[in-house]
């Protein structure tokens, strides 16, 4: 899909990581040497919209002193990614509707057409097809938008994408402020696994940057840099017998951890690396189910073909 110049519809709560899967869609596609240009539709009024994706040539209004391309054309030979897509008027969205019809834009004040080649990968927060029963959507545009539609679903419920997006937080923000990585502690990671993240991704990428900030250099983030003046989680996490997120009772028994790793994720100066704590659960759950396969993916909650990948991954 992602070699195809398909239009594609991505759907999730805000913040579940839109943008973020789209630039993986446009360095994945047969274009990722070309841009990739990003318009959020809800940041823009109705009467800049059309401006904003055709472009504007010169004395087309008072104001228009020179002429600028939009966003189309500035994604030409690339990615076009349209974030909260029903922000769109009926007007804006006929008008998008024909560009993606005719592959061609044209300018405002302009009387001639441009043809473009972009991909479009526009994303929404609500339920489209609602949206087209109200009235509130054109609905050939929602058909012409749902080429390959992809529904992500929210960070709670794919808590196994929680290190390794901490893993590309913490490096892009150590690389934005010139800081060497010296990881999370396990309790740091402990909490982080079992919390709720209401604001999925967005509110992950914010903890990584707090705690990055509130750090010393060289220093692990642990849950005081994270959550800083805030309250912590009132409830903990933590990883059964089973290798499965449990959590504490209100009063904080535990059951008593069945692994040295599961120990060790209570010492707060303990730092981890995601690789090393992967290969170590795997480890783990085989020496448990003394070798057998199907047993020791079960125990880490992982389908065989997904444990078979990590061990393979973690060979030498």
């Amino acid at each position: 899909m992602a070699m195809t110049p398909a239009t594609v519809l991505i759907s999730g709560e805000s913040g579940v990581g839109k943008e973020m899967f789209a630039r993986q869609l446009h360095q994945l596609s047969r274009n990722r040497e070309g841009p990739f240009v990003a318009l959020n539709c809800a940041a823009i009024p109705d009467n800049l919209i059309e401006a904003e994706l055709f472009g504007v040539e010169r004395g087309a209004y008072t104001g228009a002193t020179h002429s600028r391309p939009g966003r189309f054309e500035r994604a030409n030979g690339g990615t076009l990614f349209l974030d909260e897509i029903t922000s769109l008027s009926l007007a804006g969205q006929s008008k998008l509707l024909r560009a993606l019809q005719e592959r061609e834009i044209e300018r405002v004040g302009g009387v001639h057409g441009i043809k473009v080649n972009v991909r479009v990968v526009a994303a929404t927060n609500v339920d489209l097809r609602k949206a087209v029963a109200a009235g509130d959507f054109r609905e050939d545009l929602f058909y012409r938008l749902n080429v390959y539609p992809i529904a992500l679903p929210p960070l709670r419920e794919r808590r196994d994408d929680i290190p390794l997006l901490i893993n590309f937080f913490l490096k892009r923000f150590c690389q934005e402020y010139g800081r060497t990585p010296a990881g999370l502690t396990m309790r740091a990671l402990k909490t982080l696994l079992g919390y709720d993240f209401a604001g999925n991704v967005r509110e992950l990428q914010n903890l990584i940057e707090r705690g990055l900030i509130a750090s010393d250099e060289g220093q692990a983030i642990d849950l005081v840099h994270i959550f800083r003046n805030e309250s912590l989680p009132r409830d903990a996490y933590s990883l059964n017998h089973h290798g499965a997120l449990r959590q504490a009772s209100a009063a904080g028994a535990q059951q008593a951890p069945a692994a040295s790793l599961l120990d060790s994720l209570n010492q707060p100066d303990q730092t981890f690396s995601i690789d090393g704590l992967e290969q170590r659960l795997i480890q783990e759950a085989l020496d448990k189910s003394e070798g057998n396969l199907a047993a020791a993916s079960r125990l880490l909650g992982l389908s065989r073909a997904q444990f078979a990948y990590r061990l393979k991954k973690h060979q030498p």
